[in-house]
């Protein structure tokens, strides 16, 4: 939403991660290999597009993927890709140059420490588990999957202590991050907080 209302492309590089998920599935390569899954993943093309309705997809050897990359396993299995620097090193250049010449609004759990460290604005996004974890079960239910609360609000909760404590860009507030807590407020007005701060600094930028 953000990135509509500046007239900017939306980076979604999580989809990235759940691509490699799905190409080691394919592939039966084991997501502890992480060599093994570098290498699977640079057998194939992967490209980051904007798709007027439905937003960033990731393109693998010139096919959308879209349904396959949303099930359970494979976020699940996204989150243990993402701790292998080889993968990571594959999908830098892959990020910082998707959309180009556009402006992009990037989300994911290292844009602004790693991917994007000079972005002129970084947002911190953050709910309590139990906010997010319902959210996720309406996710799942609306695109027909099973789902209960409980197994979600472990999984979440399991694969925030990993994306936290891995040693490869870790999930952490980069320097100079607003925190937006968006536990109780509502989305739109989530939106119209960080629209404004945006619009602001990028006024200011060009004062300079």
């Amino acid at each position: 939403m953000l990135a509509d209302r500046l007239g900017f492309a939306h980076l979604n590089s999580g989809l990235l991660y759940r691509a490699a998920a799905f190409l080691a599935e394919r592939a039966k390569v084991p997501l502890t290999a992480g060599d093994l899954l570098a290498a699977e993943v640079a057998r194939h093309q992967l490209q980051l597009r904007h798709d007027p309705i439905l937003g960033s997809v990731v393109v693998i050897d010139g096919v959308v993927r879209e349904a396959e990359l949303m099930s359970r396993a494979i976020s699940e299995g996204a989150s243990q890709v993402a701790k292998h620097q080889a993968v990571r090193n594959l999908f830098l250049a892959v990020q910082r140059t998707a959309f180009l010449p556009l402006g992009i609004v990037a989300e994911g759990r290292d844009m602004g420490t790693v991917v994007f460290p000079d972005a002129p604005v970084k947002f911190f996004v953050d709910a309590r588990l139990e906010i997010r974890a319902a959210r996720r079960v309406e996710q799942l239910r609306a695109k027909g999957q099973g789902a209960d609360i409980e197994s979600v609000s472990a999984e979440l909760a399991a694969r925030d202590e990993r994306d936290a404590t891995r040693a490869t860009a870790p999930m952490k507030p980069a320097s100079g991050a607003v925190i937006v807590d968006n536990s109780d407020t509502p989305l739109e007005q989530t939106v119209e907080l960080m629209l404004g701060l945006v619009r602001s600094r990028m006024w200011a930028g060009s004062q300079r």
